[in-house]
């Protein structure tokens, strides 16, 4: 993987973190689809990375 997708990928995991810290910030009702979402986001990230 080269550094400029390296460091894409760290900015899309620490998107991804920020958005877990703020979950709880949503109303309860929007949980299961704001973890949705994140899930996705993950998944995406880690596809992105060498090996996986």
């Amino acid at each position: 993987m080269n550094e400029l997708a390296s460091e894409a990928n760290l900015t899309s995991i620490e998107a991804i973190k920020a958005k877990i810290s703020n979950v709880s910030q949503k109303p309860l009702d929007e949980h299961s689809a704001e973890f949705e979402e994140i899930h996705n986001q993950m998944v995406q990230a880690l596809s992105e990375i060498d090996g996986i």
